[in-house]
């Protein structure tokens, strides 16, 4: 028998330890401003902490799925503004689910809830210098 090593999941050995945000690639966008890169972190740190607060609040069940299709279509696009696929793609899954009145939706506001948590940290270290 042959055995197979699977990777580990992304984030898997600590929390940080591989980046949700593409940093040199947003940083390329926007020509190399540092200043104007960090700008953004801070902006949607404020954004993200009150999404990934009601994300919590639907995924346990408050509100409908109409509601949890509106905040991560939001999450979706404002994640791959700041080239956070990982987060865009797990937005995106969840808005579908939501829109097609799939109860895995609420499961999934709370694992984007989780990933959002991960984002604000990270972008808060940027933020922080």
């Amino acid at each position: 028998m042959i055995e197979q090593t699977l990777p580990a999941p992304r984030g898997a050995t600590s929390p940080l330890s591989e980046p949700l945000v593409d940093w040199p690639g947003l940083e390329t966008q926007f020509r190399g401003k540092t200043r104007f890169v960090t700008g953004l972190a801070e902006k949607a740190v404020k954004n993200y902490r009150t999404s990934a607060e009601r994300l919590h609040e639907l995924a346990a069940g408050d509100g409908e799925y109409a509601d949890i299709a509106f905040l991560a279509h939001s999450i979706k696009g404002t994640a791959g503004s700041l080239k956070a696929f990982e987060v865009q793609a797990l937005a995106a899954a969840t808005d579908q689910a939501a829109r097609i009145s799939d109860p895995q939706c609420r499961p999934l506001a709370a694992r984007l809830a989780a990933l959002l948590h991960r984002l604000i940290a990270e972008l808060e270290a940027r933020v922080q210098g």
